[in-house]
């Protein structure tokens, strides 16, 4: 899982020209205090002002994200001030207050139980009574429905005995975006700050694993460093990477992940051996350290998840065939079941239209459908250009293109537009990404030397040619390393 779906308002039909004759808080500056209060019936008690001159008559938060609804349900004790005047509201829903004229002070408290779905512990607020994760973005009132982030000036108060990053207690967090924000808290968090070319990243630690701080340190030193390369450039200034363990009790090999902002949340349990987990921990950061470029880093809009997690995935695989975290062979394999994944999908969409559902049933489909897509298109660019280009040049593009603070613009027709500047990816574009074809993709397998009437292998006797694009996509990268070695 990756990446923060943007928020989705329901606004009941009766209210609608009430709250469009009302100002909102949207891209306002926020001052808050944050108490954390852990224990069985965890909670935050929050309160702030807006710091502009501009006073609003509602207060909204956020709803739902990736799929979780009912956000609203967690909030209690609303108060209203009005220069230090109670100002009495309604409650349109537990999400939106709708006060009786405008107020600049605000309080409430939050309930951070866990949530009984083991999914919402890397996309939502959650507090135990030993550590948390704090997104701002589901505790802080929220911009409307306009795309201005809202900027904001947090005080986090902790009990005794809990750290945050560097223990930073008496330092206030100035964010620019606060739904962008994740914040780790607890008692027995392990910190360690690394540095990759102009990046700074922090490393929290939570729990006992199988792998060590420096293992985990060394995958983010590598991965980072490569995916700059890949993007010509580093993602952030400051990039976070945070590992915890599910607040709940959960089996072996369970994980979830999401990057929001330049923050990268894994939960997860560990393996049952050190070489699984040490492998699993490689898999979730290549993935989403992407995520830092892909979407975070563009200013796009819509609903492309098509591209940034097919194509996440399918980078992902090069990457760790490149540094000999997996064999090829084991890149083959995983591409055969996502293979299979598409050929048996009876409701078939389009990539564009199932990334505008995929909430509701089709993640799995996009991520295995867009990471054959992107090896398609990865075989074409290397097959046309004779190996000069490949899917890293594609990404490269897209990046420098859209990333801030160039203009705004829509994410689909961003990817699509640079599709078609490639005659080669045609045949993708039309079938594959705005149709709902199976794949076909028997030109594509000759073309890279490879057969897939078993599953995918290298054939028996490839040209020079396909033996030169089998190089290019990694198979004889472990002889490499080896002479290397």
């Amino acid at each position: 899982m990756s990446t923060l779906s943007r928020p989705y308002y329901l606004i009941f039909a009766a209210l609608f020209q009430i709250l469009h004759f009302f100002t909102n808080a949207a891209g306002q500056e926020i001052v808050a205090r944050i108490e954390v209060e852990p224990g069985p019936n965890a909670l935050v008690r929050i309160s702030g002002s807006f710091a502009s001159a501009l006073r609003p008559r509602n207060l909204s938060f956020l709803r739902s994200v990736a799929g979780l609804s009912g956000l609203g349900e967690r909030i209690s004790d609303v108060r209203l001030k009005s220069s230090g005047r109670p100002v009495t509201y309604q409650a349109a829903s537990r999400s939106e207050y709708l006060a009786d004229e405008p107020f600049d002070e605000w309080t409430y408290a939050v309930d951070l139980t866990p949530r009984k779905e083991q999914s919402a512990a890397a996309h939502v607020s959650w507090l135990t009574d030993e550590r948390g994760l704090l997104m701002l973005g589901d505790l802080l009132p929220t911009a409307s429905e306009n795309e201005n982030a809202t900027s904001a000036k947090v005080k986090i108060i902790l009990p005794a005995g809990w750290r945050q990053l560097e223990n930073r207690l008496d330092e206030t967090l100035v964010t620019e975006n606060a739904e962008n924000e994740v914040i780790a808290v607890g008692k027995n968090l392990r910190f360690r700050t690394v540095h990759v070319g102009g990046t700074a990243i922090s490393i929290c630690l939570d729990g006992e694993w199988l792998f060590s701080s420096d293992e985990i340190t060394s995958f983010v030193q590598q991965i980072y460093g490569r995916l700059s390369e890949t993007f010509d450039t580093p993602a952030a200034k400051s990039v976070f990477v945070n590992v915890f363990r599910f607040p709940q009790n959960a089996p072996p090999g369970q994980w979830q992940a999401e990057t929001r902002g330049t923050s990268v949340t894994i939960i997860s349990s560990d393996m049952s051996f050190k070489t699984q987990s040490l492998q699993r921990l490689h898999e979730q950061l290549r993935h989403e350290m992407f995520h830092l470029w892909i979407p975070n880093g563009v200013n796009l809009s819509g609903n492309y998840d098509w591209f940034y997690e097919g194509f996440a995935l399918y980078a992902s695989l090069k990457v760790a065939v490149a540094t000999n975290q997996i064999r090829f062979e084991d890149l083959l394999d995983t591409l055969s079941r996502a293979h299979a994944i598409d050929s048996r999908q009876t409701d078939r969409l389009s990539l564009v239209q199932a990334s505008a559902d995929r909430w509701n049933g089709f993640e799995t489909y996009i991520y295995a459908r867009g990471m054959v897509t992107a090896f398609l298109c990865d075989v074409l660019m290397m097959s046309n250009s004779k190996g000069r280009r490949s899917i890293n040049d594609l990404l490269r593009e897209f990046y420098l293109k859209h990333k801030f603070p160039n203009e705004r613009a829509n994410g689909n027709d961003a990817a699509l537009s640079l599709f078609r500047s490639r005659p080669e990816l045609s045949k993708v574009v039309d079938k594959y990404i705005n149709g709902p074809d199976k794949f076909d993709w028997q030109n594509e397998l000759q073309l890279a030397g490879l057969e897939g009437s078993n599953g995918l292998k290298v054939i028996a006797k490839p040209s020079g040619r396909q033996k030169d694009l089998l190089d290019a996509l990694g198979y004889n990268n472990w002889r490499r390393l080896s002479r290397a070695k």
